[in-house]
This record gives structure tokens, sequence and C-alpha cells, in this order.
């Protein structure tokens, strides 16, 4: 043998793996029109959006009430989006959904169809999970921030009466405040009003944490 290692003379050629489908984003909108999925738009990628638990589509659903009855009786002219909304990231060519949206003023829509991309959010909402608690506080946050229109970000916890804003001042971003408790109110600085925490979380029972076993000592 001279070292090189012997090849079966009929051994089959390995296979090449296909290259993932890219969509546009006229595509992207089309099939979303459709689809029983809905999905984030990724450079021509399309990631499925997992669903949550009921609690957390409890408390969505309740943001959006709450954001819905506020706007009414807030003096700007808002206007109030749940999850189905998507909103387009141009320095990243991405549509992602948060949990919902308000914009203050005319909407702007990036391309003309059904579904759509909104370009100009005012303020958005995202109700936190153990999973994606820390892409929706840093990853996700940042991207937000490029969106010139975004004046407050709002974060909901889940496990816990728990909301966090942030605001923009002078092309700055900062902690507006953080209320606790069912008995607080957030306010809501883009809007002009007073959300109280009992409204998005009506009805939402917190478990507890059990007390642990002590082990008992061996004599």
């Amino acid at each position: 043998m001279n070292g090189q290692t012997a090849v079966a003379p009929n051994a089959p050629a390995k296979k090449s793996q296909p290259k993932e489908r890219l969509y546009t984003i006229e595509e992207y909108l089309a099939m979303e029109e459709t689809s029983l999925v809905n999905h984030e738009f990724d450079n021509g990628k399309l990631i499925p959006m997992a669903g949550g638990t009921p609690s957390h589509s409890e408390i969505k659903a309740s943001v959006v009430m709450a954001l819905g009855i506020l706007a009414r009786q807030s003096k700007k002219s808002c206007r109030v989006f749940n999850s189905d909304i998507r909103i387009y990231l141009p320095v990243f060519t991405r549509g992602v959904m948060p949990d919902a949206v308000v914009v203050v003023g005319k909407t702007d829509f990036s391309i003309e169809h059904p579904v759509g991309l909104l370009l100009n959010p005012t303020l958005i909402v995202e109700v936190l999970s153990d999973g994606t608690e820390s892409y929706d506080r840093g990853e996700k946050f940042a991207r937000y921030r490029t969106l010139p229109s975004l004046e407050e970000y709002v974060l909901v916890s889940q496990n816990a009466p728990r909301v966090e804003t942030f605001v923009k001042q002078d092309g700055r971003w900062f902690i507006n405040e953080t209320a606790e408790g069912l008995d607080a109110k957030v306010e809501l600085f883009a809007l002009g009003v007073k959300l109280p925490l009992k409204e998005i979380y009506w009805n939402v029972s917190f478990e507890e944490e059990k007390p642990k076993k002590k082990r008992a000592k061996k004599k």
C-alpha cells in the first residue's frame, strides 16, 4: 500500500444538500395570506412562529383590548394592532410579528398588499416568555430601535404582574418605569395615558412557588 485510502470503483457519489429556497417579500406576503401558520421573514427565509401557553395568549389578548380602550381615551389619533401585524425592519430585510402595536397618526405600509408590512410603529409591546425573554430584551429590542418612528417599547411579564417601559427622548433610549402589582398603573408616554395592570392580568393566576421539602437527617 502507498498510504492512500482505497476507494471502491462503484461507490455512490455523495449527494449535495439542496439549497434552501429563498422567497421575495412579495411571495412571502402572498403565502401568508392563505397560510395556516404565521411566519416571520428573514432575508428570504420563512421562520414559523411557535404558539404560546394559555396564560401567554390570555395576557396578549388583554393587552390588545386594554390598548384599544385607552386609544379611544387618548387625545391622539391611534390605531391598535394585535400579533397578526407584521413590522418591516429595512436595515435587516426582516419582517417580524410583535405581540401588540400602536401607531399614532397615519399608518405606513411598505407594500400595497392585504397582509402588508408596517413601517411606522409608535409603540410596541412584547409579552415575555421563558424562551423568548432574553431575545425580546436584547437582539429584538436592538432591531426595533432602528425604526425611526418607534417611541416606546413595553415588556409585559408572563410570570408576575410586572410591566417595564422604555422610551426614546432626543434620539436616546431610557428606562421610563417599572410597574409591579395588580394595583399599579404604568404610564404609556407615547399615548399620554396610564394602563392599569389589573386590566392586562385580568383573570390570570400566578402559581406560587411551592416550599421545598426538607430532607430528613440521617441518624
